[in-house]
């Protein structure tokens, strides 16, 4: 069967001399695994550049029920990304958000709310002229909306903690540990969740602690969403964003 569909990709791998496996996104089929033939080949009309990850695609493919990657039989960009793919900070987000998209969802089941979130913020990300440092804790904060790991705002209160292993603000153990943010912190977390409830937008000049709240949400992430899998590219995003 011949099927239309729009994809994001996630991760390319080399297949053979001039082939390539793809994962992507897909809104109809979520994430699925692609076989493009030929694509290293100087006549073939799909070239590596258009499946760079990010890219947002509109595919043509043979969809086999139960097969565990899918042929590509025509590809096309629908939105270029101009600077996301050379400016190096851009780029890190991008890998950072491509990796949680791609460890938080399961093989071939259609999440259309997060395709619909992951393309608008791609785009978005692409536009950003400033405050691209505070993306990735913004990504973090919005993606929990469709995970139900989004914290109870209306239990915070003035000086409480945020555990990140029960994930909810309450008062602070007597023994803080690890898993604790401090009052500060967990404050300003706070003021971050609201903001991403509300729709409204945080400048870089409030956050005073945006790298260790980012460090926390992805432990946030491992402890409730990842289920076992560890994030390889926050490191490498902290030194990019520091």
């Amino acid at each position: 069967m011949i099927v239309k569909t729009e994809a994001i990709c996630i991760k390319n791998t080399r297949y053979g001399e001039s082939s390539v496996i793809s994962k992507m996104f897909t809104i109809e089929y979520g994430l699925s695994s692609f076989i493009i033939q030929g694509i290293n080949r100087k006549s073939s009309s799909i070239r590596p550049s258009h499946i760079a990850p990010g890219n947002i695609l509109e595919l043509v493919i043979y969809q086999k029920p139960n097969a565990t990657i899918q042929r590509v039989k025509e590809l096309k960009v629908i939105t270029p990304l101009l600077h996301v793919h050379i400016d190096m900070v851009k780029n890190a987000v991008l890998q950072f958000m491509l990796e949680i998209i791609a460890k938080t969802n399961e093989e071939n089941l259609k999440d259309e709310i997060v395709f619909n979130f992951l393309r608008q913020t791609i785009c978005e990300l692409e536009e950003l002229l400033e405050d691209i440092g505070n993306m990735p804790l913004f990504f973090l904060c919005r993606y929990l909306k469709f995970s139900g790991w989004f914290p109870n705002l209306e239990l915070w209160q003035k000086g409480d903690s945020f555990n990140l292993k029960e994930g909810r603000f309450g008062k602070a153990e007597i023994l803080r540990t690890s898993d604790e943010l401090n009052e500060s912190q967990s404050s300003e977390l706070y003021e971050i969740l609201l903001a991403v409830q509300n729709e409204s937008f945080i400048s870089k000049a409030k956050l005073t602690y945006r790298k260790d709240l980012f460090i926390a949400l992805v432990k946030y992430f491992e402890f409730h969403i990842l289920k076992g899998k560890r994030i390889k590219s926050p490191a490498i995003l902290s030194e990019v964003l520091a």
